[in-house]
């Protein structure tokens, strides 16, 4: 194992709500191309490599310079696998001695993360070497659940904040964040040991702005244009 951080873009061929999302030229290149580049300018990774299903995927990433890896396993491809299952797999494909000791994960379907992020993102994973560490921005809302969740008429429960007292969302006492879902950073050895992402503890990496647009279907991938003409503008 060399004491170095990976960082892994799964990408698939296939996507219901976008066709050829992975690829689509959004802006001025391909969509995993802004991630691609934004993980090579922050330079602290060895290396950047894409593993794909889809030959096309990967010819477009080689063009950016990234390293690819064609998977075989249609199981590991499929719209409900989680991007730990082709993760896991290809670093199981390394030898032992040659595998890195840190890999931020990456969903290149976050566009507009910034190589400052991603520098942020490995600054923390090797302080925190034992845990993982995951893309979130601070949350400002006000979740509620039913007391029982197989009782429509059941009545509802404050998850985040208290029932008898209501203060301004910017004024929470306590500070909550949702995942994004843009990255996740761990070390090798415990993730290929637990098989997931989360083993142990684990610590945001606050984003913001537009960093936080993850595309998904249509209206994402709208969305993600207008933002980028609203800056040439």
């Amino acid at each position: 194992m060399v004491d170095k951080c990976w960082a892994i873009i799964p990408a698939r061929g296939g996507s219901s709500a976008v066709e050829g999302k992975n690829i689509k030229v959004l802006g001025d290149k391909p969509l995993i191309g802004h991630a691609i580049k934004a993980l090579q300018e922050a330079n602290v990774f060895e290396k950047v490599l894409v593993t794909s299903d889809s030959k096309e995927i990967l010819n477009v990433a080689e063009d950016f310079g990234a390293e690819v890896y064609l998977r075989f396993n249609q199981d590991e491809s499929n719209s409900v696998v989680m991007p730990d299952v082709p993760v896991r797999s290809y670093l199981q494909s390394v030898p032992e001695v040659l595998r890195p000791k840190f890999c931020l994960m990456v969903q290149c379907t976050a566009p507009f993360v910034t190589s400052e992020s991603y520098r942020r993102a490995y600054n923390e994973l090797v302080n925190k070497e034992h845990a993982t560490i995951f893309a979130a921005h601070e949350a400002h809302s006000f979740l509620w659940q039913r007391e029982c969740e197989d009782n429509l008429d059941s009545k509802w429960l404050p998850i985040n904040h208290p029932f008898f007292e209501r203060v301004g969302r910017q004024f929470s006492k306590v500070q909550q964040v949702n995942e994004t879902g843009a990255f996740y950073g761990f070390s090798v050895n415990a993730f290929l040991a637990s098989g997931h992402r989360f083993f142990s503890e684990a610590f945001p990496v606050l984003i913001k702005g537009d960093e936080v647009i993850d595309i998904n279907d249509v209206y994402d991938w709208e969305f993600a244009q207008f933002k980028i003409l609203k800056k040439r503008c």
